[in-house]
């Protein structure tokens, strides 16, 4: 089995509840490193979840690490990356290469969901002719963004290589009020999302649930959508809206800063964000992303132009 393959296999796998306790998180990636790098594969399927154990037998458990380890090695070094719900990332080094080890966990600390996907991996973008403006009004959080895996985990999906994803967050680097398990709660639901410039509405999906917050909708991946073309070769997708919220329609011609629905919780969404990317052509199974700009924007409340930002910015419309 080549890399390619396992890395696909394990995308496959369901996620269920989450742990919160970032200290269980790396007590169970350091027992599954160790167990993986001793080769004793039974004791990481002892730490699934039920579910887990369920879709995933104790053979498949062992065959894929074994490929892992014949095309890889063994783990040197994994350190904390980032946390995007329901995984915990970490940076991992293999000997034969490095990539992203993605954790979850359930309140007992039991896995209930992994992958490792390659990591450090550059692109060299076509640049976007259109200049956008921000898409939204106030201050709002890059959690992904830039040229590399560690920036931004969407370079490994040709389509969306330049894609953003956009949350908001408060003075405590939280994304929401209250206990998070309400959508209502997060400071980005239902906040108004502007186009980003002029162009013709070819696609528009809605009617798709918003999630309970934690869990994804595999099934509708970009959700409650919008799609503009800005020119031929340059088609703006807008993922993740609130159902029932669009308030354009197919055919319609759009003026840059108009309203095009709330910011929701749709699709492949483990809370309530924006998707923002732009690709080559409509059909995103054959399409190639391009580099987006925005002509003007405050990045760390300092005034900036023609700008692409990078996970970690704080950015704000002027």
């Amino acid at each position: 089995m080549n890399k390619s393959a396992f890395i696909l296999f394990f995308l496959l796998i369901f996620q269920f509840s989450f742990g919160q306790n970032q200290n269980d998180y790396e007590e169970v990636k350091e027992s599954v490193i160790s167990a993986y790098n001793s080769g004793n594969y039974t004791a990481i399927f002892d730490t699934y979840s039920m579910q887990m154990k369920e879709a995933l037998g104790l053979e498949k458990t062992e065959t894929f690490f074994k490929n892992l380890k014949n095309s890889a090695g063994n783990i040197i070094d994994s350190e904390f990356l980032t946390f995007n719900p329901p995984y915990t990332i970490y940076a991992t080094e293999f000997d034969g290469g490095a990539f992203m080890f993605s954790l979850a966990l359930s309140e007992n600390k039991e896995i209930t969901g992994f992958k490792f996907t390659p990591y450090g991996k550059t692109t060299n973008l076509t640049e976007a002719d259109t200049m956008l403006d921000l898409p939204f009004e106030g201050e709002w959080y890059v959690v992904w963004g830039g040229d590399t895996k560690e920036d931004n985990y969407h370079v490994e999906h040709p389509a969306q290589t330049g894609a953003f994803d956009f949350l908001k967050i408060n003075d405590d680097l939280k994304t929401h009020d209250g206990d998070g398990s309400r959508n209502e709660q997060y400071y980005a639901f239902g906040k108004e999302i502007l186009s980003p410039a002029a162009g013709e509405v070819v696609m528009v999906v809605d009617g798709i649930y918003d999630n309970v917050p934690g869990e994804m909708n595999s099934d509708f991946v970009t959700g409650n959508t919008v799609v503009i073309k800005l020119k031929e070769g340059e088609y703006l997708w807008l993922a993740h809206f609130k159902k029932h919220s669009i308030q354009v329609k197919e055919g319609e011609q759009v003026e840059e800063g108009q309203l095009l629905g709330l910011c929701g919780n749709s699709g492949n969404s483990s809370e309530p964000h924006l998707h923002m990317h732009i690709q080559d052509e409509l059909k995103m199974n054959s399409a190639k992303g391009l580099k987006s700009y925005f002509k003007r924007l405050k990045v760390d409340r300092k005034y900036i132009e023609n700008y692409s930002p990078v996970r970690g910015d704080l950015i704000e419309k002027i």
